[in-house]
């Protein structure tokens, strides 16, 4: 989101110079906020910002990970060749905390990306028992999903009170 916000702004502000937006993931950029619930619920096929990059003339590369910078050479570096750049803005977004001891193991999930939210959608649809860990607002959502969709939900979170 940050990315695709701060390429139509450079452009709404007059930048003239070349704009190229790197995302690790396949699918056009997205906004989050409804994977954990419209996604979910099979109410929305996606969440793609309707941008027209070719028109804001932005080169858009997905699938492609930026594995390291050398901001000496101005270059950042992706499998796919270094890409050159006077100006930098990282804005790569959180990653969830994963639980120790989880990675792996079946009926455990994620809830970050529009993959983790196709993933988690036939979930909702047979489980009758869901634990959600975290109420901060993505966990908040997902269990208000979960709720809407028939499942039993507990919510766990760390903090005193839920959206901390």
């Amino acid at each position: 989101m940050a990315g695709v916000q701060t390429a139509v702004q450079l452009r709404e502000q007059g930048w003239p110079g070349g704009i190229t937006l790197v995302g690790a993931e396949p699918h056009r950029p997205y906004d989050r906020p409804p994977l954990s619930k419209a996604v979910l619920l099979g109410r929305a096929p996606g969440s793609a910002f309707d941008v027209d990059f070719g028109a804001l003339e932005v080169d858009l590369r997905l699938g492609t990970a930026v594995t390291g910078l050398r901001t000496g050479d101005r270059e950042a570096d992706t499998a796919a060749g270094p890409v050159p750049y006077d100006g930098l803005v990282v804005a790569t977004g959180a990653e969830p905390i994963p639980l120790p001891g989880a990675e792996g193991v079946p009926g455990v999930y994620l809830l970050r990306t529009l993959d983790d939210a196709e993933r988690l959608r036939p979930v909702l649809a047979g489980r009758r028992e869901v634990v959600v860990v975290g109420a901060g607002w993505i966990g908040a959502e997902f269990a208000t999903a979960a709720r809407e969709a028939g499942c039993r939900v507990t919510v766990v979170e760390a903090a005193d009170q839920p959206l901390a």
